[in-house]
């Protein structure tokens, strides 16, 4: 009788743990949705997975405009970074800090850029089908002595429901020859570049008001 009044303890003990980490699993899962990291993770996102340990944190080429941030090196000298956000307002004060730093500190210029090549060449690599109808949008080129290279700005890539922002540094260390080491940086990109939420943006920088519409972009994979 002592035994089975353990044992029901004991059962009752395992019984409310499980309950608890059930509630707890769909809190998070209600939280950061299906198949999404939490924000601590999010810089991850845009690292090609062949590179994913080359992460090193926050550059310090720029600001340090989000707590969340990484940095992948590449061969030849080229990297990415990264800046994460969960929350619109803190997005757009990053990166007004972010563009008035440029503007103070090198030549900037916006550029259309067209990857549906180089996406062609990624989707036949990875053997997936590309949907993409617009590949061609708007970035914001960066020349200095330290690095050249463009920035893009993703907006709400996962779900038109939540608040998720990237910007993400495709570029090049040293002083080069910008346009002939554009192709290799648009390969990157197209390596990288994801959007899965038909009404998600991708753009350049933009300052202050200037934010515009972006182009819309459909699902390649």
């Amino acid at each position: 009788m002592y035994y089975k009044k353990i044992n029901k303890k004991i059962a009752l003990l395992i019984f409310f743990i499980a309950a608890v980490i059930g509630v707890w699993l769909l809190l998070d899962f209600i939280q950061i949705g299906p198949g999404l990291p939490p924000s601590e993770s999010m810089p991850k996102w845009y690292i090609p997975g062949a590179w994913q340990k080359s992460e090193q944190g926050c550059t310090a080429l720029f600001p340090k405009i989000s707590s969340y941030c990484e940095m992948g090196n590449f061969s030849g000298g080229k990297f990415i970074s990264f800046w994460y956000f969960d929350d619109e307002s803190e997005f757009l004060k990053g990166e007004n800090t972010l563009y008035r730093h440029l503007e103070e500190n090198s030549n900037v210029f916006q550029q259309e850029l067209n990857i549906s090549k180089e996406l062609q060449e990624e989707t036949e690599k990875r053997e997936v089908e590309n949907s993409y109808n617009l590949t061609s949008f708007n970035a914001t080129g960066y020349e200095s002595p330290e690095t050249s290279g463009y920035f893009l700005v993703y907006e709400r890539p996962f779900l038109e429901t939540r608040e998720d922002y990237f910007i993400v540094y495709y570029g090049i260390m040293g002083l080069t020859n910008f346009t002939e080491e554009t192709p290799a940086l648009k390969k990157l990109i197209a390596e990288s570049y994801y959007m899965s939420n038909e009404e998600g943006k991708v753009d350049g920088l933009k300052m202050g008001n200037e934010k515009g519409k972006g182009d819309s972009l459909l699902p390649w994979f």
